[in-house]
Order: C-alpha cells, then sequence, then structure tokens
C-alpha cells in the first residue's frame, strides 16, 4: 500500500527543491538588475536592451548547478558587452555575485577569484580612463563592490565545504554501520560454531559415557549384581554433568554472550581421568615445563580438547591405557594424549577432530592426529601458544 505524505513533508521537499531554488535565485538575480537599470535610466527614454541584459543574467543562473564555470564566463562576457554598449550603469557585483557564489560552490574558487580580479581591474581601468578620479574610485565604490564578491565567493566556498563534511560524516556513519553489522554477523557466527563444538564435545563425550555404562549394567545384572550397582551411580553422575553443560550450552545460546565460558579447565582433569578409569581406561597425567600459570581460557580450551581425545579413545580406539601429557613451554601449553590402541594412522577429520583443531586455532595453534600404524596407538598433539600477559610462576 503506497504511503501519502504529510502536506508538512511535501511543502519541505518543495522549498528545498534545486528546480525551484535556482528559479527563485534566477529570478532575484534578473529583478535586481532590471531595477538598476531602471533607477540608472531615470529621466532618460529607458533602454529596452538593458533589460534584455538582466533577464539573460536571470536565465544563465539555472545553468550554475551544471556548469558553473560557463555560468560565470559568460556571465562576465555579458557584463563586459553590456557596459561595451554604454547601457545605464548596473554595478559590477550584483549580476555576477550569484555567479560567483555559484562556481565557488562547485569548487572552482582559484577560477572565481582570477575572473574577479580580472573584472575589477578592468572597471578601475576604464573608469579611471574616462576621467574618474582615482582617490573616490578606491576609498568609496570600489570597497563594497570588494566586499560584496569577497562575499560570495566565501559563502559559495562555506557551503561546499559543509557539503563535504556532511557527505564525509555520512560515509563515515554508513561504514560504521556496516561495520558493526559485519562484527555482529561474525560474532554471531562464530558463537555458533563454538556452541556447535560445545554440544558434540561436552555433550557427546556425557552421552558416549552413558551409552556404555548402560552396556555395562546391561551385562552385569543377571549375575553381578554390585557391579550393576556401581555402573547404575556411574549413569546418573555421567547424566548430571551433561544436563549441567546443556544448560550452560542453553543459556549461551540464549544470550549470545562470548563472555560466557563453560567452568571446565585444566583443574577438572583429574575428574575426567577418574571418569575414563571407571569406563574400563586407565589414564595418567603427566605435567613437565617451567610452571607457568596457565590462564583459565586457556585451560578451558586444553581441557575440552583432552576431553574430546579421551572420547575417542574409548569410542575406537579399543585401548587400555592413555597418558595426558601438560608441557608447560617457554612459548607455548603442549597438550599430548597418547593411547596403546589399534591406531589406524591419520584419523578422518570427522566433527570431533574438526572441532578441536578448531578450538587450537582460536589461540593461533595446532593440533596433530598421528599414529606409526594398525596397533601401534594414536596421538593427539595440541600446541596452545601463551597469551602475552601470562607470566611464569612456581607451581605449588
Amino acid at each position: 500500500m503506497a504511503t501519502r505524505m504529510a502536506p508538512a513533508d511535501r511543502a519541505g521537499g518543495l522549498w528545498t527543491s534545486p528546480a525551484l531554488v535556482d528559479g527563485l535565485l534566477a529570478y532575484a538575480v534578473a529583478m535586481a538588475v532590471g531595477v538598476a537599470a531602471f533607477a540608472s535610466s531615470a529621466g532618460r527614454q529607458p533602454v529596452w536592451p538593458a533589460y534584455v541584459f538582466a533577464l539573460g543574467f536571470g536565465l544563465i543562473l539555472l545553468m550554475r548547478r551544471r556548469h558553473s564555470v560557463l555560468v560565470l564566463l559568460v556571465t562576465s562576457l555579458g557584463i563586459c558587452v553590456y557596459y561595451t554598449l554604454q547601457y545605464p550603469p548596473i554595478g559590477l557585483a550584483l549580476p555576477i555575485a550569484a555567479a560567483l557564489f555559484s562556481a565557488a560552490e562547485a569548487g572552482q574558487l582559484r577560477i572565481s577569484i582570477l575572473v574577479s580580479v580580472i573584472l575589477v581591474g578592468l572597471a578601475v581601468y576604464f573608469q579611471v580612463a574616462e576621467g574618474r578620479g582615482l582617490a573616490q574610485l578606491l576609498g568609496y565604490e570600489l570597497p563594497p563592490v570588494l566586499a560584496l564578491m569577497g562575499a560570495s565567493l566565501a559563502l559559495g566556498d562555506g557551503v561546499r565545504t559543509r557539503r563535504l563534511l556532511n557527505e564525509s560524516q555520512r560515509a563515515r556513519e554508513q561504514q560504521a554501520r556496516l561495520e558493526l553489522e559485519r562484527r555482529v554477523i561474525e560474532q554471531r557466527n562464530e558463537e555458533r560454531l563454538r556452541l556447535a563444538r560445545d554440544l558434540h564435545d561436552a555433550l557427546g563425550h556425557n552421552v558416549a559415557m552413558i551409552s556404555l555404562q548402560s552396556a555395562v549394567a546391561a551385562e552385569a545384572l543377571p549375575e553381578r549384581v554390585p557391579e550393576a550397582q556401581q555402573a547404575v551411580v556411574e549413569i546418573r553422575n555421567i547424566s548430571l554433568a551433561a544436563m549441567a553443560d546443556l544448560r550452560s550450552t542453553v543459556r549461551r545460546l540464549r544470550t549470545l554472550d562470548s563472555a560466557v565460558e563453560l567452568p571446565a579447565g585444566l583443574n577438572e582433569l583429574p575428574a575426567l581421568a577418574e571418569q575414563a578409569r571407571n569406563n574400563g581406561l586407565d589414564v595418567r597425567i603427566v605435567k613437565s615445563g617451567d610452571g607457568r600459570e596457565v590462564p583459565e581460557a586457556l585451560g578451558q580450551t586444553a581441557y575440552r580438547i583432552v576431553q574430546e581425545a579421551l572420547t575417542n579413545v574409548i569410542r575406537h580406539a579399543n585401548a587400555t591405557t592413555a597418558m595426558i601429557t601438560l608441557d608447560r613451554g617457554p612459548d607455548a601449553l603442549t597438550v599430548t594424549v597418547r593411547d596403546n590402541g589399534q591406531g589406524v594412522g591419520e584419523l578422518a577429520a570427522g566433527n570431533g577432530i574438526r572441532g578441536m583443531r578448531e578450538r587450537a586455532a582460536e589461540w593461533s595453534g595446532e593440533l596433530t592426529v598421528t599414529s606409526s600404524g594398525r596397533g601401534a596407538g594414536t596421538v593427539v598433539t595440541a600446541v596452545l601458544p601463551w597469551p602475552r600477559s601470562t607470566e611464569v610462576r612456581s607451581e605449588p
């Protein structure tokens, strides 16, 4: 449905129309020059060609926006022809002021000043040649002419400068809006990617544990009731952990707040290792290096990488032991997960491997998954560079 323009809007648009403004300016100049010619010829026979010149000085201004220099030159030439034909005096600044303003507004300030100097020089020369006193000319008649012409030039250049400033401001605001929109889109995309990794890493790991413990419970119930009870307890604990991870992830999804981080960090590795031991995987944790304190965010990344690596070991490797090594080197934290499973060489880039590599890339690091061959086990190595603000501290 078309939107009707309010009367005030139509009126505002009408009065700011360039064609109307140019028309009014042309009318004002033609009338002013015509009145000046009429006043100068008072008591004498009217000179009709003078009014034709006045009309021409006005009409030429209708072209001022597209051909400002041409309008200035034609107006200057018209003034010279007008006075050569000895028509009634109309002054110098009156017919040329609007043309000077238009040229200066179009950025042709130098040409406008040059034309002004030439016209003023010619006017002074011919009037002195006709016997006018130079002192009276320079002290009485010339200053108002120079003032009006200078004001026209200054006003035109000022309008142009303000227009350029407004255009520059609008361009900066548009660029700022586009940059903000781009950052918002990038942040949302990064957050969705992070949430996808969290869902896969956290919930995938816990759901895998639940599946394994359920299988243990199913096999143990007929003969080994105590083992079944222990398995059920593990199922309950893992389910609670899965629900906690789910609530945290959903909270981040709703708020899209990149500052919210999952609470798990390196201090949770012993619990993660114990959970793996309950599933038949003997896990050891080895620490080495200079005792540098691991920042919380970097620790969370390292924890998620270890968590996903252990999940892959339990699901696919058919391993009995795994070793987690944390090496605090001078340039990076190196996390290694090594198992004694079947080993199948470089693993295919599934969601889990892809997620671990993306986590490492967020710290400008890299992750590799290698194996010497079938039966040789698999080694997952993540090199995570230290943030610049990290300091070396002695571990207790």
